[in-house]
């Protein structure tokens, strides 16, 4: 739950600002874009004015979210803005680009929900036990008065609540998530329109994608982890873009028997030499361990079931820290 104290700064932000910034993270997922529009359109109800900060290309898989919202990709010249709101964030670097300083932004305020987090934002809003920020958002929606869900806020919303419980599959799924997801359907959300663009309609090099990097699963530590790599060749080779790889680690907690699955990817550095490659590792968790711990060790973090690093290292070696510490972890 949410200290009551920390909801109720956020909402006299609200009653006392008019005009707000919205943001997601970089690399922004459902969650935290349908976080960010359900809440752009409780501040409109509220006639507010309020603008979505989206200066890198929203991935297609999410178009169908964002079809009727016009987003400023620049925020340079503009009039200062009350207070901003980053939604489902946890680390520093996770901000987005190009985000001005606070003689514009105002008041940052976070709303978040994961467990490992950076001390970040001078308001914020976290419940680590929500499935998702977007059950963080209706609660909120809750804590302004307001007796229904907008309308319009039920798609962006439902959209982040089965983004990050999988489809109500996860974990994290609670009788108080399922509830929410009815009172969104009930808002006028689209249980099938919405699963059809986040989980089936796929586009024929991601399932090429898919099949290469199966064929590079590899079973560790008496079939404990399932470890899947994929590489700039693999993705030049199947006509993929690393959008596109977003989900596949899911298929390395598939196999029977395992309790950490591992995805390795080759990123492009940011900041560094032109061709300099990094490595994403993304864990997932069948249920038993807690990969948070894993990823912060590694310098990254997430939540039990789901979590990350970016590591400066070539392939083979991050497969090489994550072996280390994947030891250590079970002892």
């Amino acid at each position: 739950m949410i200290e009551r104290a920390l909801i109720q700064e956020a909402v006299r932000e609200i009653r006392v600002g008019a005009r707000f910034l919205v943001a997601c993270h970089r690399r922004p997922d459902a969650d935290s874009l349908g976080s960010a529009l359900g809440l752009i359109e409780v501040l409109r109800v509220l006639g507010k004015e309020a603008t979505l900060f989206m200066p890198e290309p929203v991935p297609p898989a999410l178009h169908f979210l964002i079809e009727e919202e016009r987003a400023l990709h620049c925020v340079a010249g503009v009039k200062a803005f009350d207070s901003t709101w980053v939604m489902d964030i946890a680390a520093r670097k996770l901000l987005p680009r190009g985000l001005p300083a606070d003689d514009v932004t105002g008041t940052l305020v976070v709303v978040d929900h994961h467990h490992a987090h950076d001390d970040l934002g001078d308001v914020v809003v976290r419940d680590t036990a929500a499935s998702a920020t977007g059950e963080v958002v209706i609660d909120l929606i809750e804590a302004l008065g307001l007796q229904t869900i907008p309308p319009k806020a039920a798609t962006p919303l439902y959209a982040a609540i089965i983004s990050d419980t999988g489809g109500f599959r996860y974990p994290s799924t609670t009788a108080a998530t399922l509830r929410l997801g009815a009172r969104l359907v009930e808002a006028g959300a689209d249980p099938w329109a919405i699963a059809y663009e986040l989980f089936e309609c796929w586009p024929q090099p991601r399932l090429r994608l898919l099949a290469a990097i199966l064929d590079t699963l590899r079973v560790e530590f008496e079939g404990r982890v399932a470890v899947m790599r994929v590489t700039r060749k693999m993705l030049a080779d199947c006509g993929a873009t690393d959008d596109m790889v977003e989900g596949m680690v899911n298929y390395a907690r598939r196999v029977e028997g395992v309790e950490i699955g591992a995805l390795l990817w080759e990123w492009p550095s940011e900041g560094n030499p032109r061709g300099h490659i990094e490595t994403k590792i993304s864990l997932r968790s069948s249920g038993t361990a807690d990969v948070s711990k894993v990823a912060q060790a590694l310098g990254g973090g997430g939540h039990r079931g789901a979590a990350a690093t970016q590591l400066d290292l070539s392939i083979d070696e991050a497969a090489s820290a994550l072996r280390s510490e994947l030891g250590s972890f079970f002892g």
